[in-house]
């Protein structure tokens, strides 16, 4: 017989005794329902009585009512959204609020002020007084012009009988630059990077998100031009100007009244939804649109063309200052040449690839240098001299690295291909990332053919033994295959020749004469922060930008 070992639970009340109750409480008896059933009678302390109910004296107690969520949101005004910025204005903007009245109760509108605010305008027309039935909400559209004081800073309030709300708006007016320069023209990008060498390698650490745009434009003005541009650039000179971008000029011809949308090609120009762009026919007749959205061969408006142009142009449109103002030149003719360069405020990233091959991770700029100029190349040591100036000279390295100052060239004749080179420099972020270049200098003789198994060039002796380390190669082939390989070691062959020792074999047969080139590699990066685009006739766009190498 199995043994169950146990223990007695614990009284109800712990073991505590009340006289007043009976030994059936403590045994679980489930007869009783009422409490009276578990009272025992009079005891030795005191008779059991019921007083119940019994009532207590009135007493006043000073307090507040506790706010709830319900307060946080009901029995007020709300404006929907309740603060505006329109930031820099070209055009009429329009923006839809909503005023909802949360009160359980009915309440009135009962009047509508503009302060501090001018050129605004409220749809449908508010005629007071407006009644609202309880926890209504009515969407009213607010449009602000561009006629008006230079800043807009103000509000418009909504008085109901149960509560006032206000909308504050903020927001500067902006004219158009509307002269168009001369075709060529330069434009600067300008990166800012922090570059922290140590001996055998660098680190560089971008502190703009996006490069500053800057236009540098001459203008030919007729004498009226003239008169229009002393009176915008006298009276708007510390303010903010609309400036088109008229490298990505493109022509569109008629355009009617009421147009919500323009046919433009936006594959290779940088228009932006939410944004700014001028339709412009001459000086005196442009117009500044406000974008909602950009496809590939359109542009929705956010508000109907308010006017017709016969012979429409469409360019992306920038807000600039001229921090250094704008100069005018009055030669003997009636022309006058205006300069001004125009700094961007509001700037954007573009990067992309630019579809250029890559080799252990990084671009290889594959395009041969094209001869905008001279190309000057310098190969310096940075070093420490210690002069006193009355004996030895010593000398002591900074790192243990070769500065190797080159010069990339770009020319670009398509608007394709500008927009292709534009979206690749903003990649490099100016100094802070690298790639590759190839110098396009004959810098390897081959002697030998070249099969799937080699391993090792054969060259005409440079000397690179005894001069070079590990370097980079391309060799490119007239048939147009490119391999890119790294040479790890080299041993000279006593006849003339050295052998290079590669990190892969080949993969492909060619003969000696079937070989384009075979040079040398560079990992570089931009030597300066800043990018000068020369703008040209018929669409060309060159620079030259100077590149250092680094190590990998």
């Amino acid at each position: 017989m199995p043994e169950i070992q146990s223990i007695e639970t614990t009284r109800i009340l712990g073991g505590v005794v009340n006289e007043y109750l009976g030994d059936h409480f403590h045994q679980y008896v489930d007869e009783f329902d009422t409490l009276d059933a578990w009272l025992v009678g009079p005891t030795s302390v005191s008779p059991y009585e019921n007083n119940a109910p019994v009532s207590a004296a009135p007493r006043t107690i000073l307090g507040s009512v506790l706010k709830s969520y319900l307060s946080d949101y009901y029995d007020r005004v709300h404006i929907r959204p309740s603060y505006i910025d329109l930031g820099n204005m070209l055009s009429t903007q329009t923006r839809e609020v909503e005023v909802w009245s949360a009160f359980f109760t009915p309440s009135t509108l009962l009047s509508t002020a503009a302060e501090d605010l001018d050129s605004v305008d409220v749809t449908p027309s508010i005629i007071p007084p407006v009644f609202f039935a309880p926890l209504q909400a009515r969407t009213y559209s607010v449009s602000v012009g561009i006629s008006g004081s230079p800043t807009i800073s103000g509000s418009y309030s909504f008085t109901f009988n149960l509560g006032t709300a206000s909308l504050a708006i903020d927001g500067r007016r902006v004219l158009v630059w509307p002269f168009m320069p001369q075709t060529t023209h330069k434009e600067v990008l300008e990166w800012k990077t922090d570059v922290i060498q140590s001996f055998s390698s660098e680190q560089r650490i971008a502190l703009r998100a996006e490069p500053r745009q800057s236009f540098n434009y001459t203008y030919m003005l007729t004498p009226h031009e003239f008169s229009m541009a002393k009176a915008l650039s006298t009276q708007w000179a510390h303010r903010v100007y609309g400036i088109p971008v008229w490298s990505e000029l493109s022509h569109v011809g008629p355009i009617p009244t009421g147009a919500t949308s323009i046919s433009v090609d936006t594959i290779a120009a940088d228009y932006r939804s939410n944004d700014i762009i001028i339709v412009w026919q001459d000086s005196e007749n442009e117009l500044a649109v406000e974008t909602t959205s950009v496809q590939a061969g359109s542009i929705s408006l956010k508000l109907p063309l308010p006017r017709s142009f016969t012979n429409a142009y469409v360019a992306p449109l920038r807000f600039a200052r001229t921090y250094s103002g704008v100069d005018y030149t009055r030669a003997g003719g009636e022309a006058v040449v205006s300069k001004a360069t125009f700094s961007v405020t509001k700037n954007t990233q573009l990067s992309a690839a630019a579809g250029y091959p890559t080799y252990r991770g990084k671009e290889v700029v594959t395009d041969r240098t094209v001869l905008v100029g001279d190309i000057t190349e310098r190969i310096l040591r940075p070093v420490d001299v210690f002069d006193n100036e009355s004996g030895v000279v010593e000398v002591d390295t900074q790192d243990n690295w070769v500065r190797h100052h080159q010069v990339l060239t770009i020319s670009t004749k398509s608007r394709t291909d500008r927009w292709k080179a534009r979206r690749w420099l903003h990649s490099l972020q100016g100094k802070q990332n690298t790639f590759w270049l190839v110098s396009w200098n004959k810098d390897l003789d081959v002697l030998v053919p070249l099969t799937p198994e080699t391993s090792g060039l054969v060259i005409r002796a440079i000397n690179y033994p005894v001069l070079y380390g590990v370097k980079d190669i391309m060799i490119r082939l007239k048939s147009g295959t490119t391999l890119f390989r790294r040479v790890l070691s080299a041993v000279a062959n006593n006849d003339g020749t050295e052998t290079l020792a590669l990190d892969a074999n080949l993969g492909v047969s060619s003969s000696v004469n079937d070989i384009d080139i075979v040079c040398f590699m560079s990992h570089v990066r931009l030597d300066s922060d800043s990018v000068e685009l020369s703008h040209e006739y018929n669409g060309q766009v060159s620079a030259n930008i100077a590149v250092i190498e680094v190590p990998v």
